[in-house]
């Protein structure tokens, strides 16, 4: 029986599934109203709907069966969700993958099966629609195409449950955003409002209704103007049309406000303009702080400037120059921190656009940045890892893999490495991460951390591997993959204790198979054939497809080899034998087996051997076939 494997993009898979809410839930009349339908379509025994999970398959909707979930490893639904299209089973009892399988052997005794994946968003496969029965049927395009109708209307329902989850998130984030507006909007220290483009109060935070002493109500039927000393009726006006305009973001200045009791205020008024989606002005956004105490320390300042300037006549030109260059420094100042607040701004909006885990580790390998990605990445969140150490967020057993690289980092060393990472104790997403450590310019300062996850390319390549040094048809090694096995085991025999040998096999009489009942039905006995060789030998040798129906066997480890030899070769021929039928067809298996050994502590050489075993091969099939020939 072949177990599905799981998803290369397993992770992810399961937590768009959990998110949907929906694995044992009750019933869901729409998904139960299609499945009836598609039972009654193709007249099948049963049809469910399943949602494959870690372990089991869940059946969101079913019908024609008792069950409501069934093991993962023997679902026909595992193998579908990894299918770039249907998977049609004629009939099970003759496929290599499900012929043992207990669902086939026992209930409910599935013989045909259709399924189509179903797809999140996103094209995550998520379980499939299938139909089942206990007897083998012909499948047409017409019938697949119905089939793959009916799943786009499961599929559809599955979209609208991503679609209500993701608004519901949406509006979680907004009820939130919200409250914390309004607390801020609350308790800010600072005078907070909105204005009108008339310049009438919109809203008003309690602070800017202590420093005038008005009720809020008092100052909401009024205009900012209505509060504004006479003096300074007019200040802003030169700055509002730049505003207006685009010109300008915002302004600030300085002004007089009248206060309920009469008495006046400095205040520096700070003024941005909203814009609606049209881009259309729409109201101010107003900070109003208190600088009363400042300008009366100013006119304190001013005042003592002018008695020494009475007294003190050389010195005021050199005053004056040392109050500029102040007032000038403090400007750059302001306008520095500003630039450096955009600037992080924009680094923070490029790092959590990249799909790379970003880091910055003080020389007390203590957090002081990290990007959206990688916080992701290890289950934690951006304002919870400031200040942490390294190894409390990525976990034991990690750190102690990337300690020695960190050292180096930490010693002005710039390293590269690739590991693979996972903590499930930390909520950590597993996988292999591709890591550059870039050492600040002063190391007392730590490093940088660049990381790229590197898991699906790592999948690929074993992938890629395995289909260079494998048979496609048997899942055998292949004749690359043998080689490379007798050079390592010849290369050994001068100082091995025992010996090896090397058998070639040949079925006698496949042309006759394959010219009879077609090249399906010989790649049928190809399979059926090696699966025999393996199930019958020992696990440390090694059993390889070359070509066509010929075969080898590595044998290791002998210590009475030819009596060895013997007994295995009689009882690969026994195990031939006993196969009668094959896929409803009788057959009677054999091969002819020529035996090359090589002895120990002997020179080898694996040409040499493998020509002797093909020559004893001959030997075999000239001298009657179903027979072996030791060379």
């Amino acid at each position: 029986m072949l177990v599905p494997q799981p998803a290369v993009d397993e992770q992810a898979r399961l937590a768009i599934l959990a998110s949907l809410g929906i694995l044992d839930s009750p019933g869901i009349e729409e998904i139960d109203r299609i499945t009836r339908m598609v039972a009654r379509q193709f007249q099948a025994k049963a049809v469910v709907v399943s949602l494959i999970d870690a372990d089991r398959q869940w059946f969101l909707s079913h019908t024609g069966i008792d069950i409501h979930q069934s093991c993962r490893d023997t679902s026909f639904c595992g193998h579908t969700i990894l299918e770039p299209g249907p998977l049609i089973v004629r009939d099970a009892r003759l496929d290599l993958r499900f012929h043992d399988n207990p669902l086939v052997t026992g209930a409910p005794h599935i013989v045909f099966y259709a399924g189509c994946a179903l797809h999140s968003k996103e094209g995550v496969a998520l379980g499939a629609l299938c139909l089942i029965d206990d007897r083998p049927r012909d499948w047409c395009e017409e019938e697949q195409q119905t089939l793959l109708d009916m799943t786009a209307l499961v599929q559809s329902y599955i979209f609208h449950l991503e679609n209500r989850q993701y608004t519901a998130r949406v509006e979680d984030n907004l009820a939130k955003t919200e409250a914390l507006f309004e607390q801020t909007f609350a308790h800010a220290a600072v005078g907070f409002s909105l204005v009108g483009l008339d310049w009438r109060w919109l809203r008003i935070n309690p602070q800017v209704c202590n420093m005038l002493g008005y009720a809020e109500y008092q100052l909401r039927a009024c205009l900012l103007h209505d509060v504004t000393h006479s003096d300074d009726l007019y200040a802003e006006n030169v700055l509002i049309p730049r505003l207006l305009s685009g010109e300008i973001n915002s302004f600030c200045i300085e002004k007089l406000l009248q206060r309920a009791n009469g008495s006046t205020l400095w205040v520096t008024l700070t003024a941005s303009l909203v814009r609606n989606v049209t881009g259309e002005a729409h109201h101010y956004i107003v900070v109003i702080s208190d600088i009363t105490e400042r300008k009366h320390i100013e006119q304190a300042l001013y005042s003592l400037q002018g008695d020494l300037e009475r007294r003190v006549a050389d010195r005021t030109y050199e005053l004056q120059v040392a109050m500029d260059q102040l007032h000038q420094e403090i400007a750059q100042r302001l306008t520095r921190e500003r630039e450096l607040t955009e600037s992080k701004n924009r680094l923070r909006a490029i790092t959590d656009n990249i799909p790379a885990l970003i880091c910055h580790v003080d020389a007390n390998e203590q957090y002081t940045f990290v990007n959206h990605f990688h916080a992701n990445w290890y289950g934690v969140e951006e304002t919870q890892v400031s200040g942490k150490q390294v190894r409390d967020v990525v976990g034991d057993d990690s750190y102690q893999k990337i300690k020695p690289y960190i050292r180096q980092a930490l010693q002005g060393m710039t390293v590269s490495y690739e590991i693979e990472l996972s903590d499930h104790s930390h909520h950590a997403k597993g996988g292999v991460l591709h890591t550059t450590l870039i050492p600040c310019d002063d190391i007392r300062n730590g490093y940088y951390g660049l990381s790229t996850d590197i898991s699906e390319i790592k999948a690929l390549q074993a992938q890629l591997e395995f289909e260079a040094n494998h048979d496609a048809l048997t899942g055998l090694p292949n004749r690359r993959a043998f080689q490379q096995s007798l050079i390592h085991a010849a290369g050994k025999q001068e100082k091995a204790d025992r010996d090896i040998a090397l058998l070639f096999l040949d079925i006698d009489n496949f042309k006759a198979y394959n010219d009879t009942y077609g090249h399906e039905f010989g790649d049928l006995i190809l399979k059926f054939f090696g699966y025999t060789l393996r199930e019958n030998l020992r696990s440390q040798d090694i059993v390889a497809r070359l070509a066509g129906d010929e075969f080898t066997v590595l044998l290791s480890g002998l210590m009475n080899t030819e009596s060895d030899v013997s007994r295995i070769c009689i009882s690969l021929m026994s195990a031939l034998h006993s196969i009668e039928c094959i896929a409803g067809v009788p057959v009677a298996l054999s091969a002819s087996i020529g035996v090359a050994i090589g002895r120990a502590r002997q020179s080898l050489l694996p040409d040499a051997l493998l020509a002797r075993a093909d020559a004893a091969m001959y030997r075999a099939k000239q001298s009657g076939k179903g027979r072996y020939y030791l060379g």
